[in-house]
């Protein structure tokens, strides 16, 4: 948890500015702690730690709006900007250094385990849709306000309603 957390907290300091003055930071020291309780199994103690994360997890959802479940798996190096309105499915799967920004909506289509699988150095953009059974591959770009419902190959971009993918040699910017 530790480690994960430290990569979180390195992807915030790239830009020189202080990890602790973010209030999406909030909503990631939750999740992985969250992770760490529910590994705990400690007699007595795991279960009190997993009770008291259950609401103080619940109270920094409501204030800082992002929904990062202990369900979900997410890699280390987890990057948000812009807080708020941000909700992850418990049943997906997040590689390493992914970047998100406000409303962005990663989950479930028709309910049950049908949640995206998300590879390795994914952005995405504002107000990102990606819900479905889908695999978002490595170093791919969601685009603001993109709604994904088929899979993103590898070092793609994925834009407009519904999205439609553009190789990342054809464009420079999103």
């Amino acid at each position: 948890m530790l480690s994960d957390l430290c990569k979180d907290l390195a992807r915030y300091t790239e830009s020189g500015r202080s990890a602790l003055l973010d209030p999406s930071v909030a909503a990631i020291v939750s999740y992985r702690l969250g992770q760490w309780c529910r590994r705990c199994n400690i007699p007595v103690i795991g279960p009190i730690f997993r009770a008291i994360h259950i609401v103080l997890h619940a109270i920094v959802t409501l204030i800082v709006g992002i929904y990062l479940p202990r369900g979900a798996s997410i890699g280390p190096g987890l990057r948000i900007h812009h807080f708020g309105g941000i909700v992850i499915s418990p049943n997906v799967i997040i590689g390493c250094n992914c970047t998100l920004r406000n409303n962005v909506c990663i989950g479930n289509r028709l309910g049950g385990n049908d949640a995206p699988t998300i590879g390795d150095n994914v952005e995405f953009g504002v107000g990102s849709v990606v819900i479905g059974n889908i695999y978002v591959g490595n170093n791919a770009r969601i685009g603001a306000n993109a709604v994904v419902l088929t899979d993103v190959p590898d070092n793609t971009s994925a834009v407009g309603v519904p999205a439609r993918l553009i190789s990342r040699s054809s464009h420079a910017v999103l």
